[in-house]
């Protein structure tokens, strides 16, 4: 079979003599999964069927075509599983779609890192369990409580009963029958943190925070990932990429963002040459969060404006040319389930440290910080060309200023029901993050929902929908964030591909 990957030509700009109309440029969605030991694929191949595959309004008629999996008479939208030396592993390949309803192809990419985390030792767990508990009351943030609460006191019960144990058997009291029972148990423990806790929380441990035992598994890990979005950024058939992520992988990702837009931030901005593109900086401008990062507003009085402008700067910085060799072109962040949310107590020490590293831009928030307290800008002037025109250049803590942020989250109540891991992330990166709340439900009820965000299994609708509209499903709201559609984009391409 032949690849159905567009051959990009920007430099043309009028129909083929043959006559065929012209293609527009096609779109990556990155998915990052989360914790576990997860398979290659595995993640991918779930969330194009939820995003892609079962939404008939993406694609004409004669792109559907009967679903092999699904019950008899019943029709999926046509992808194909394709070879790509993009990610550097024969064990993930691309799914590529045909034209869709508005003329433009998507390829489904994964950023798969769970082999390198593997090897997580207990002692390393243990280690990172006892950095989150200790800490004073004070910097428990409120929604992570409940779960401190619940494993402080599996801690303390585990660590009782084996002190009562140990002082049993020095001085006799205990028989061999209770013994062999207490054995029993004790592997029943180890097995389960081998089984269940370092496969899942060892990744955690792993990577979230930097230390000498974790800085070269987060290097590679990051490497691999930067690898992907660069050839993708650069790759001229492609004009926006969407990154996803889920559980620890929104982290990862949020990592990916801050480095790659050091990179590919604009620069050398000259007031004539481009106007455009500073008349866009400007909009944005107007939302910028104070440079000391101090506290913030609860919310935007006019977020949908601020997500309008943050597509027109993305549409203005996704084109490349010789004074900007670099393009801009990740649209769009999209984290489902994500224990950003409580990055205050993860990967730092309280909400104080955490807005510290706002302000140093060692974090960045949305909207993004300004460059000074008086300029309330994120523009800095950096230079004059050879011919002495000043240049400007976007700070490199304002990669919010040009991608969209959508967390979508369940509400979890203690280890058990909803999803724990997951919450708004307006306290922690500012009110410029669109939070949408869904109430998942499997066929065992509210138990863990955690993997269930793009699952057509579950149920699930959003929990406060919009004035005069109904919710939407769980779904529905994972394909508006996505926006495979742009409902942003203008009517006429800026850059097109032909067929």
């Amino acid at each position: 079979m032949s690849d159905p990957h567009p051959v990009a030509s920007p430099a043309r700009t009028s129909p083929p003599a043959s006559g065929k109309a012209p293609r527009k440029l096609s779109q990556a969605v990155v998915i990052v999964h989360g914790m576990g030991e997860q398979r290659p694929m595995g993640t991918l191949r779930e969330f194009v069927q939820a995003v892609w595959s079962h939404d008939p309004a993406r694609v004409p008629f004669y792109a559907r075509v009967a679903d092999s999996g699904g019950p008899a008479g019943s029709k999926i939208n046509q992808s194909w599983i394709t070879p790509d030396s993009r990610t550097n592993s024969h064990e993930l390949r691309r799914i590529t779609t045909p034209y869709d309803v508005d003329g433009r192809r998507t390829d489904f990419y994964e950023l798969y890192w769970a082999d390198i985390t593997q090897g997580t030792t207990r002692g390393r767990l243990a280690a990172w369990v006892t950095n989150l508990l200790w800490r004073k009351p004070a910097d428990i943030p409120r929604d992570a409580r409940g779960l401190y609460v619940v494993t402080l006191l599996a801690v303390i019960t585990v660590l009782g009963a084996a002190l009562v144990l140990a002082t049993s058997a020095l001085q006799g009291y205990i028989s061999w029958t209770t013994g062999v029972l207490v054995t029993i148990l004790a592997s029943f423990v180890v097995w389960s943190v081998d089984r269940f806790g370092l496969p899942y929380f060892g990744d955690v441990a792993a990577y979230v925070r930097a230390e000498a035992a974790t800085v070269e598994k987060r290097a590679l890990v990051r490497d691999r990932g930067l690898t992907l979005l660069r050839r993708l950024m650069m790759d001229d058939g492609y004009d926006r990429i969407v990154l996803v992520s889920h559980s620890l992988g929104s982290i990862i990702a949020y990592d990916l963002l801050q480095i790659l837009w050091a990179d590919f931030r604009p620069r050398k901005l000259e007031a004539v040459r481009d106007k455009a593109r500073l008349k866009a900086i400007r909009a944005v401008d107007k939302a910028t969060l104070n440079a000391d990062g101090s506290a913030w507003p609860d919310s935007l009085d006019d977020l949908s404006g601020f997500r309008r402008d943050q597509w027109e700067l993305y549409r203005q910085l996704r084109a490349r040319d010789d004074d900007h060799p670099l393009p801009w072109k990740i649209s769009d962040f999209v984290t489902l389930g994500s224990p950003l949310t409580h990055s205050e107590f993860l990967v730092t020490y309280n909400l104080a440290e955490f807005r510290r590293g706002v302000a140093e831009r060692l974090f960045s928030a949305c909207p993004p910080i300004a460059d000074t307290a008086a300029g309330g800008t994120v523009l800095y002037q950096e230079g004059r060309s050879r011919s002495g025109k000043p240049q400007r250049a976007v700070h490199h803590g304002a990669v919010f200023a040009a991608t969209r942020w959508t967390n979508i989250f369940d509400r979890g109540n203690g280890w058990l029901t909803g999803d724990p891991i997951s919450g708004p992330m307006a306290e922690n990166f500012g009110p410029g993050v669109e939070n949408i709340q869904v109430e998942l439900r499997s066929p065992l009820g509210r138990i863990f929902t955690h993997r269930l965000y793009w699952s057509l299994k579950a149920t699930g609708l959003e929990v406060a929908a919009a004035a005069g509209t109904p919710p939407r499903s769980h779904i529905d709201v994972l394909r508006d964030a996505v926006d495979l559609g742009r409902k942003l984009e203008p009517s006429q391409a800026v850059s097109t591909v032909f067929a």
